[in-house]
């Protein structure tokens, strides 16, 4: 063979084994770019909706159901008071472990009355009509669908594992929020294929909610009236027109010798600083029980009228020197609350009057 062929012929095979290995290489590289690509795709798809999870569908499925829980107490307060009202003693939501409370009726829509065991449905977790579930058993499920309609896999375990309190918010001693925490022992995000995933354990998700929308519990038990507890933004009682306001509507105010809202809710008339109350009307059609003889015996603070605390003096009518607001009597100078000066009223133009029993 010609030398020159034999030369012509190995050029020819190299060329064609760089412009093959050249090809290889790029289709090689163009594969790496494709999967750094998807990889980076399924990352972000992944880090999204586990932001999205932490900051807003657990904690807006949190409040959710919590204040359902709420309400679906005070319904039923509502519903297992019929024909009771007018007793001083109701039912209440009777528990050891408002916390254990709060988990039965977050997971399972139920409520343990401790005093006889008794088991309740909550009807008001739900709305069958609408297809409605504020269980976060519920709720859970929906944040699993959704993830699963995103090629994402969220695993939680049982939420019998979860824990849950509720309380008064500590920060600045305020009355009008609750705090609501639910601690995840553990729970997972990952795609299909499980190589990329965010694993969380013990994870707190903290709400509040606001007790100026709810029902007030004693009136519902006691007295039969569907009273919310607004928050007053009155702050000169002094003014006897904006002191009547107050009752009149009626509306409440922060005081460290009342019971809090949860007290209450509990049938308890401990004091608390987050104590909440406000004045009953003046007016005999408003009392769930006849009038005692002896009317001065019963102060129209709520909470102190409730329990039938005997004393109390009359408050001027400042439009009608010399005369007293009818069946309105606050405490003076009786160890505990004081309403006569907190509230800016005088007895015979006495803030600090003694009325004895």
């Amino acid at each position: 063979m010609n030398k020159k062929a034999i030369v012509f012929t190995f050029i020819v095979i190299a060329l064609l084994s760089i412009i093959l290995i050249a090809f290889l290489l790029n289709v090689a590289n163009k594969n790496t770019q494709a999967k750094i690509q998807d990889t980076n795709i399924r990352v972000e798809t992944i880090n999204t909706f586990t932001k999205t999870l932490n900051e807003q569908l657990l904690t807006k499925a949190l409040s959710s159901s919590s204040n359902r829980v709420i309400l679906a107490w005070l319904q039923h307060l509502d519903e297992t008071n019929i024909g009771i009202k007018t007793n001083v003693t109701g039912k209440f939501i009777n528990t050891n472990n408002l916390n254990k409370a709060l988990k039965d009726a977050l997971i399972n829509a139920n409520y343990v009355d401790d005093s006889t065991g008794t088991v309740y449905y909550l009807n008001h977790m739900a709305e069958p009509e609408n297809q409605e579930n504020y269980t976060l058993t519920s709720l859970f499920k929906e944040i699993e669908t959704l993830s699963a309609n995103s090629g994402i896999n969220f695993k939680y375990g049982n939420l019998d594992g979860f824990n849950f309190t509720i309380g008064p918010n500590l920060v600045g001693l305020d009355a009008w929020n609750l705090n609501v925490t639910m601690t995840i022992p553990n729970y997972n995000i990952s795609d299909t294929s499980g190589e990329i995933f965010w694993d969380f354990k013990n994870k707190n998700i903290s709400i509040k909610l606001n007790v100026s929308n709810y029902r007030e519990p004693f009136m519902l038990v006691f007295n039969d009236r569907n009273v919310t507890m607004n928050r007053t933004a009155i702050t000169d009682f002094s003014n006897y027109n904006n002191f009547k306001s107050f009752y009149l509507k009626p509306e409440y105010r922060q005081h460290v010798g009342a019971p809090s809202f949860l007290s209450r809710l509990q049938g308890k008339f401990a004091f608390d600083f987050a104590g909440i109350e406000t004045i009953l009307e003046p007016n005999p059609s408003y009392f769930p029980n006849p009038i005692p003889p002896n009317t001065k015996g019963y102060s129209n603070i709520d909470h102190l009228y409730w329990q039938r605390m005997v004393f109390g003096c009359p408050v001027d009518d400042p439009n009608n020197p010399g005369n007293y607001i009818p069946n309105l009597y606050l405490d003076g100078l009786i160890p505990g609350s004081a309403h006569m000066y907190y509230y800016g009223r005088t007895y015979n133009n006495n803030l600090f009057p003694y009325c004895p029993p």
